[in-house]
């Protein structure tokens, strides 16, 4: 008898299938006892060498693993929880993915039996839909398998529809284990939103006749927008801002590159206000991150959610940014561009960088080293991004020394988290996965804890995933020190702060990687830096580098 006629065709394989025929190489999750026939589809030999499944030993960390795979590989991921405890612990990443647009699939096996549905709320199966309703494009709970290639279909469309998000499946147990009719699987083409011609043309014409302009961009998505972005900067001689990046942006080393709103050594502001077009690319997401509006310049805003048109910009664009910045770069054929204005920015380019690199010298050789000597030293190796990854955790207190001192030349070379929410750090074992590069993950030790650091060393040790994790440790969290101490009260003026100390008892980093199966080095003093990190780079597997930093919140 034939493994196709012993072994039943289900809604698991359906699923599957889809997944695959995608090109789609990983999913994650976390293994139960409810989703026993879609774990027991995906160990048949005919998924083996298609599809891997990436082991996380709990919700939140794989669905951040899930996340930073869609975002590196740009395409949809797949991320399977269990029953109604999944979809509560991954909520948060579910968030940041929904907020910042990010292609998940998510499934879950939410119910025991159709036939028992009247006594599940009794255990909160029944709700198990709504657990991710606020925070998914759409959610369906599957109840019968007449159309179910159709729904899985329909599902991953919408996910990767801009703009694209979560979207969540659930399923009782005893119809995932039902079995289907075998259906040929039809192959459609998605297409972004794009701007008409008319408008094209009008962006066109303002844009040729600026003489001061200025592009300001957060969130740029894939490799083919980056460089159509660098074209059209260099085509109309434009300033390009960032605002707060998070992935594949503009290169900081093109001289063209001015800075950063969050950072006032850049000026972005005072640069801004004596400009006269404007062009923002994807930028509102938070009112702190908004670029400032100008009066007096003309305003052109792209996005690819309309719900974040600014009602003060004289044209909103509701398209992608890479098809607009095409569609442009066809529309503007020769311009009146002075060589005199690219001069200009590169010399400001050059006096940022040098102001920058003298505040790094006033505390070059401090011991413990300052977070600003660390990211100079990770720098000297990173070669633009070329050979590297760095993926950069939520550190506040880093944040500006990162921006400052890491040269990203190559689109892709740098991810952050997509919000404030710390525990953001698993995201990097999906990068990893995602790219032949090797990811380099920054974070601190604050962020270590609360993203789980012990259990994503272990899927990296179980997958041999040869992340670098390196955690500088302060044994403290500073970055919600520094809060405490700018208010100025209490806590600041004895001293005594209350939640945020890690030193009693101080973590070990070196023994929980070593727990863990994974290589560990430390370092504790500035002269042993760049050495350290040479070293670690060198190790081929998953390694961890544990480096004491300065515990000073004050001068952060």
């Amino acid at each position: 008898m034939s493994k196709e006629i012993q072994y039943p065709y289900t809604l698991s394989s359906v699923l599957l299938e889809s997944l695959t025929s995608m090109g789609i190489e990983y999913l994650f999750g976390v293994a139960g006892s409810a989703e026993r026939d879609f774990f027991d589809t995906l160990a048949r030999d005919e998924y083996r060498g298609k599809i891997t499944f990436i082991q996380g030993n709990s919700e939140y960390p794989a669905a951040r693993m899930s996340l930073g795979y869609a975002r590196a590989s740009e395409r949809v991921s797949p991320l399977i929880l269990h029953v109604q405890y999944g979809p509560a612990n991954a909520a948060l990443a579910v968030l940041d993915a929904y907020v910042s647009k990010i292609p998940l699939l998510i499934f879950t096996v939410g119910h025991i039996s159709t036939a028992n549905d009247y006594r599940e709320a009794l255990y909160g199966y029944s709700r198990t839909p709504e657990l991710l309703q606020e925070y998914s494009k759409h959610v369906y709970r599957i109840v019968d398998t007449s159309n179910v290639d159709k729904i899985i279909k329909r599902a991953l469309r919408l996910s990767e529809t801009l703009p694209s998000g979560p979207v969540f499946l659930t399923v009782s147990q005893d119809i995932i284990e039902a079995p289907v009719s075998k259906k040929r699987l039809k192959k459609t083409n998605n297409y972004s939103p794009s701007a008409s011609e008319d408008i094209i043309h009008h962006s066109v014409e303002v844009l040729k006749k600026a003489n001061k302009p200025a592009i300001i961009t957060h969130i740029t998505r894939n490799k083919a927008s980056v460089y159509a972005l660098v074209e059209l900067a260099e085509k109309i001689g434009a300033a390009v801002f960032e605002t707060w990046p998070r992935g594949m942006n503009f290169p900081t080393s093109h001289p063209l590159h001015q800075g950063y709103l969050t950072d006032k050594a850049s000026m972005m502001k005072q640069y801004l206000s004596s400009c006269d077009v404007i062009l923002t690319l994807d930028c509102a997401r938070a009112p702190w991150m908004d670029p400032p509006i100008i009066d007096s310049a003309f305003y052109i805003q792209v996005s690819d959610n309309p719900l974040a048109f600014n009602e003060d910009a004289d044209i909103k664009i509701f398209s992608s940014t890479e098809s607009f910045l095409k569609s442009i770069l066809r529309n503007l054929k020769e311009t009146n561009l002075s060589s005199e204005r690219i001069d200009i920015l590169r010399s400001r380019h050059e006096a940022i960088r040098k102001k920058w690199m003298s505040m790094l010298k006033v505390k070059f050789d401090d011991d413990p080293p300052y977070s600003q000597r660390v990211w100079f030293e990770i720098n000297r190796l990173f070669n633009g991004g070329r050979e590297y990854i760095v993926f950069f955790a939520p550190g506040f207190t880093q944040r500006l020394p990162l921006l400052r001192y890491l040269e990203r030349d190559v689109p892709g070379c740098y991810y952050r988290a997509l919000t404030s929410a710390m525990g953001s750090a698993g995201e990097a074992i999906g990068v990893q996965l995602a790219d032949k590069r090797r990811v380099i993950c920054v974070l601190g030790d604050f962020e270590a804890h609360v993203a789980q650091l012990p259990t994503l060393l272990w899927t990296c040790a179980h997958h041999n995933i040869p992340v670098v994790w390196i955690v500088m440790d302060n044994a403290t969290g500073a970055t919600v020190k520094r809060s405490f101490w700018a208010y100025g009260k209490y806590m600041r003026d004895e001293g005594t702060f209350i939640g945020i100390d890690l030193d009693a008892p101080r973590t070990d980093w070196i023994k929980i990687a070593e727990a863990n199966s994974v290589k560990a080095i430390r370092c504790e003093h500035t002269e042993e830096l760049k050495k350290s990190i040479e070293k670690t780079l060198a190790i081929t597997g998953p390694v961890l580098l544990s480096i004491a930093t300065q515990t000073s919140y004050k001068s952060a």
